[in-house]
This record gives structure tokens, C-alpha cells and sequence, in this order.
């Protein structure tokens, strides 16, 4: 996914964020969006962008081979503790399960994390269900996937153009069928919040 050549290329274009800080994620998510042919304003569809890699299946979480009390777990009390994992097989193939009780807009974004921990070759984190940490954690892993899926589902040109042209937070959200907390972090990462703070609503 990752070409040195492109990502040179698009210095000076304009399509790349001001944010020194988060440039590597931007570059990870127009790579992306640059296989898939996408345009700043076109809308990255997360099956086209799974389909890339071959050997991954995409799965809600209610269609696991688990007890009825461990699926209601992540729909209820649990529903805040998982919204997406990655399942590698002895065989090489992947299991990308989501919680089936999220929204579509948040359910997008953390396909596209699980993607790019697959894409970025994550080392695959440990699930304990039903117990008060269910999951380990690592920062600086979870940060470089989340903002490289939130740059290609959202990316930093499109948004500038969009808010320059005066739409607000909520039409650029469903815009690119994503939260409007997703528009907003991108917004901010960006640095286009102190350009048009009048349109952070």
C-alpha cells in the first residue's frame, strides 16, 4: 500500500495536512484511498477497501461461535469494551469481527482501524471477556491505526474544501457516512478548527 514515490508526490498539492505530527497516517490513509481510486470528496467504501486483502472475512460479532451470554455481553454492559478485533487463524487468514450493535457511522471507522492494524502489521491484541479489563492496550498502536483509518474514510483535502465551502460539521459527517465526532477529530487534528471555528457544530 505504502509507494515513497507517491507520498513525495504529494508535497506542495495541497492534499496533504499541515499537521507534521500526523503526516505519516495521512500519507497511510491516501495510499489507501489511491488503490481504491477515490478522489478527495468521493465516499471509500470499507467492503472494496477489505477486499484488498484477500485473506480476511469480515464478521459480526452475533455470528461467532459463542455462548448467548458473551453476545449479549458486547450489545449491553459490554457494548462500550469492544468495537472491533482482529482474529488471526493458524492457516494465515483473518477473522475482523465488529460489534453488531454499533452504529454504521462508528462501525466504518473501526473496520477501517482494523484494517490498518492488519495493513501497518499490528501485533494482535489479547480479549478477556466478561472481566473488568477486557482488552490490552497499546497507545502509540491504536493512535497510528485509528488516524490512518480516519484519514482515509475522511480525508484532510476533501474536508478543508468542504468547510471552506461553508458546510458545516453534521453535512460533512454525512457526507462521508461517518460520526460527526469523526469529522470533528479530524477537524482538530488538521488544524482547520482555528480556520473555521464557526463551522465546528
Amino acid at each position: 500500500m505504502r509507494s515513497t514515490q507517491a507520498r513525495k508526490a504529494r508535497n506542495g498539492t495541497g492534499l496533504v495536512t499541515p499537521n507534521r505530527d500526523v503526516r505519516v497516517c495521512e500519507h497511510n490513509g491516501l495510499d489507501l484511498r489511491d488503490e481504491l481510486s477515490l478522489g478527495p470528496f468521493d465516499i471509500l467504501c470499507h467492503s472494496e477497501a477489505f477486499s484488498l486483502l484477500k485473506y480476511v472475512t469480515l464478521l459480526p460479532h452475533g455470528e461467532l461461535p459463542a455462548s448467548d451470554e458473551l453476545l449479549l455481553h458486547f450489545r449491553n454492559e459490554g457494548r462500550s469494551s469492544l468495537s472491533g478485533i482482529t482474529i488471526p487463524m493458524e492457516n494465515g487468514e483473518a477473522y475482523v469481527v465488529y460489534n453488531d450493535s454499533h452504529t454504521p457511522e462508528r462501525t466504518r471507522a473501526t473496520l477501517m482501524e482494523e484494517l490498518f492494524h492488519l495493513e501497518l502489521g499490528h501485533p494482535p491484541t489479547k480479549v478477556r471477556p466478561l472481566v473488568e479489563r477486557s482488552r490490552t492496550y497499546n497507545r502509540s498502536i491504536e493512535s497510528e491505526a485509528y488516524n490512518s483509518g480516519a484519514a482515509a474514510l475522511v480525508p484532510y483535502a476533501g474536508l478543508r474544501d468542504m468547510l471552506k465551502d461553508g458546510e458545516c460539521i453534521s453535512e460533512i459527517a454525512a457526507h462521508f457516512q461517518v460520526s460527526v465526532a469523526l469529522v470533528e477529530f479530524r477537524s482538530k487534528v488538521n488544524l482547520l478548527y482555528r480556520k473555521f471555528p464557526e463551522l465546528m457544530v
